[in-house]
């Protein structure tokens, strides 16, 4: 499995590896290379480096012994604050359209293979304030042609309930899967964020089930948190079963993607905090492998199934069939 990270989770406790001043994309990039495990990087487009700036990002990153898995779309909030593939204006929808195409570019010139969409402004925040139709039909027209621009580079959709509107066009899985099925490109699919999954009152394992029925399941962004919101916690820290179910059906699924580390350290070493989602994580997997083997675990509509697991995780001297 390759892991990745949000470089931005690094700018945390600049005390303990930057000297005083602004904290710069170069500085990030050499804050990840000490982080054992990690084998990938996915930035932000634009907030990352530009087009002006992408051959010292390339030269840096490859310097460093680290590879690019994906870029992640950050849409500014001028002038996108109002949506950008479902702004009111087609001016402005377009120019949400070629950013995102221009983030396919500059993935690609980055040896990368994955752009990933956070529609974060495409929403509505009032009863009455927009036409729901319009809005959905807008995000279906933006995608297919962000699809369509490079058949051969993964568009992944970053599904999230709520924030920074009250309500998003594509807060679930559901819903991230209807725009897959109506576009049917092949490079089109979904990115279940683990945190954006509770806020939607969503069990992260069903639906990341769904999106793996259909091979559509192209990234997953791991974290954990109470479900109230983004929290962006340690993985396993809060729901360390569901967690673990999550990894079973990604290895029963055959998942060909990259774990990204989508979470928030504050007051924690970010480097140290980074080590422990992949230990854990890594830790994990080798248990899901092994229940993922059993066709009896998560079949049968037995709730033991659960007990057992447990077992397997504190007590594995005493596992019990």
């Amino acid at each position: 499995m390759h892991y990745a990270t949000r470089l931005n989770s690094l700018k945390s406790r600049p005390e303990l590896s930057f000297p005083p001043g602004p904290i710069g994309t170069q500085d990030l990039l050499k804050r990840a290379a000490r982080i054992q495990g990690l084998s990938a990087l996915s930035l932000n487009f634009p907030e990352h480096f530009t087009p002006a700036t992408l051959r010292e990002t390339r030269e840096t990153i490859e310097a460093l012994g680290l590879g690019v898995d994906s870029l992640n779309i950050r849409y500014p909030a001028q002038p996108f604050g109002d949506g950008g593939f479902t702004h009111p204006s087609a001016a402005v929808r377009q120019d949400a359209i070629d950013l995102t195409c221009r983030a396919l570019d500059a993935c690609g010139d980055l040896g990368g293979n994955h752009v990933i969409v956070w529609p974060g402004y495409d929403g509505f925040d009032y009863a009455f304030q927009d036409s729901y139709e319009r809005m959905f039909g807008h995000t279906v027209e933006g995608f297919a042609q962000v699809a369509a621009h490079n058949p051969d580079m993964r568009v992944g959709i970053e599904y999230k309930p709520w924030e920074p509107r009250k309500y998003s066009v594509v807060g679930n899985m559901g819903e991230a899967l209807l725009v897959v099925q109506e576009i049917g490109a092949a490079n089109l699919g979904v990115v279940m964020d683990y945190c954006h999954a509770q806020m939607a009152n969503e069990h992260a394992p069903k639906a990341a089930a769904l999106a793996l029925r259909h091979q559509k399941l192209f990234g997953v962004h791991l974290n954990d948190g109470y479900g109230r919101q983004d929290d962006g916690l340690m993985v396993g820290t809060a729901s360390l079963l569901t967690t673990l179910e999550l990894l079973v059906l990604l290895e029963r699924g055959r998942y060909p993607g990259t774990i990204y580390f989508d979470t928030f350290p504050v007051r924690e070493d970010p480097v140290r905090e980074c080590e422990w989602n992949i230990r854990i994580t890594e830790r994990l997997l080798g248990l899901a492998r092994e229940l993922a083997a059993d066709p009896s675990i998560g079949t049968g509509h037995d709730a033991f199934n659960v007990t057992r697991v447990i077992e397997h995780l504190l007590f594995p001297e005493h596992v019990h069939g």
